[in-house]
């Protein structure tokens, strides 16, 4: 009885902070209170905030200062109203700003309430914020729950909690519409049985479960992924995006000293899948403390491997970029099969500095294949094309004129061309060049005055040779 004029008065209260109701409001909180009606404090004020809904617009502040001061039945009957403001108002107090147990304890249990649409999640999530295991429980339960909104709230909270209890529920819910709430929450649950589990199904599984199992372990930082991704099970199998989710872990968690690993694992599996690991076989050979020594096994890899396996060597070469690396593909321009000859002249295009000129400008020049021969000299114009590495500025100038004098389509020569001003005013050689064509080039004179007419600065201004 006590208790019963405790929540009147607080009715009373409510009624009277709450600005914006109309006198029938009022009159009808005191019909209610001073007929006696058997109505709880929880019930009635759900129906009093539902009526407010219907009202004008409100000051929610006095609403705010009751709810402070409120028992846990009042903050609790406040979800169930249909105002979003008052809604938000209790949230906020489960959330952070009433830390009660009994407030925690109320809240749990009004997860199995008939609640207005969307504030059931909301609820769940606002217990996980409190951050007390007590709620486990609870949250656990609304993983089954009819709505799959509440499904996906409660694995969250289940992750927030860290409730290992819910782990065979989460990974249940990975086959399902849910699949991302549960393995964002098994990433959060600091479980070795998870990574036992997932483990296994990384081995035995099928299809998509094991690309989440794998990409499951790798969130979660197990120290154990490397050595299990250089399985060869994990390629091959007719699923690319098991293909490709492992050869991203593979990049992600490939540890220092390991390109020698991992090209072994590269050169055992289909050039589709090992042209995967290409990216991170480049990143782990510009980190490699010996790079002399890993140029050394890819050149003997090259001597023995399937020819499917030789554009991914000869493009390590070129990512390289080493003394041994600009030796053996200059040796493979002398191949006498012309595919051979192409492939090297494409990697050594890719230089960044001068030294695969000399000797892209010498294969241009002997080479009898059309195709092979446009392709050298168009590898060399890319190369002057890039002068930002470039040290000694009489290779590039001096393969500038190769390219005017030799190459055979005019379009090389005139690209060549368009590359001299990018070494202006630094090489006086420049302006000797331009003038050398225009006297000894007539068909390029006009291209050779466009040209000057772009140097900066001006031919007659540029310092003196």
């Amino acid at each position: 009885m006590k208790d019963g004029h405790k929540d009147k008065r607080m009715i009373n209260k409510l009624s009277r902070g709450l600005s914006g109701f109309s006198l029938h409001h009022v009159n009808h909180v005191n019909h209610v209170i001073m007929s006696e009606m058997r109505v709880s404090a929880i019930a009635f004020i759900s129906l009093l905030l539902w009526n407010v809904n219907n009202t004008h617009a409100q000051d929610l502040e006095p609403a705010y200062a009751t709810l402070c001061g409120a028992s846990p039945e009042v903050v609790v009957a406040a979800l169930a109203c249909g105002d979003a403001g008052t809604r938000e108002l209790a949230l906020a107090q489960i959330a952070r700003e009433n830390r009660a147990p009994e407030l925690t304890r109320a809240a749990a249990d009004a997860v199995s309430t008939r609640l207005p649409p969307g504030v059931k999640e909301q609820l769940i999530a606002v217990l996980s914020e409190r951050g007390d295991p007590s709620v486990a429980p609870v949250v656990r339960k609304a993983l089954s729950d009819a709505d799959p909104a509440v499904r996906a709230a409660a694995a969250e909270a289940c992750g927030l909690l860290k409730d290992v209890r819910a782990t065979d529920a989460l990974f249940k819910m990975l086959e399902g519409g849910q699949r991302e709430a549960a393995r964002e929450a098994l990433r959060r649950i600091p479980d070795p049985a998870i990574d036992a589990r997932l483990v296994k199904l990384l081995r035995k599984g099928e299809g998509a479960p094991r690309v989440t199992a794998l990409e499951l372990l790798a969130a979660r930082r197990y120290a154990g992924l490397f050595p299990l991704l250089l399985d060869k099970r994990l390629f091959g199998a007719g699923d690319a995006a098991l293909d490709k989710a492992a050869a991203g872990a593979i990049r992600t968690y490939a540890p220092a000293g390991s390109f020698e690993e991992i090209l072994a694992f590269a050169l055992a599996l289909p050039a589709p899948s090992a042209d995967l690991l290409a990216g991170t076989l480049a990143v782990t050979l510009g980190e490699a403390a010996d790079q002399p020594a890993c140029e050394r096994r890819i050149e003997a890899a090259l001597a023995t491997c399937d020819a499917s396996a030789v554009p991914l060597l000869t493009g390590l070469m070129a990512a390289s970029q080493g003394p041994d690396a600009l030796r053996v593909l200059s040796g493979r321009l002398g191949s006498a099969d012309s595919e051979v000859r192409k492939d090297a002249v494409r990697n050594l295009g890719k230089w960044t500095g001068e030294a695969a000129l000399v000797p892209l400008v010498l294969a241009a020049k002997r080479e009898r294949d059309a195709g092979a021969q446009t392709l050298a000299w168009r590898a060399v114009v890319d190369i002057v094309n890039r002068p930002d590495k470039i040290v000694d500025l009489y290779q590039p100038v001096d393969a500038i004129q190769q390219a005017v004098w030799y190459a055979p389509r005019r379009e090389e020569q005139v690209a060549a061309l368009y590359a001299l001003p990018r070494y202006h005013p630094k090489s006086a050689a420049v302006e000797w060049l331009l003038g050398k064509v225009e006297a000894e080039k007539p068909e390029l004179a006009a291209e050779v005055r466009r040209v000057k007419d772009t140097l900066e600065p001006p031919l007659a201004e540029a310092p003196a040779k």
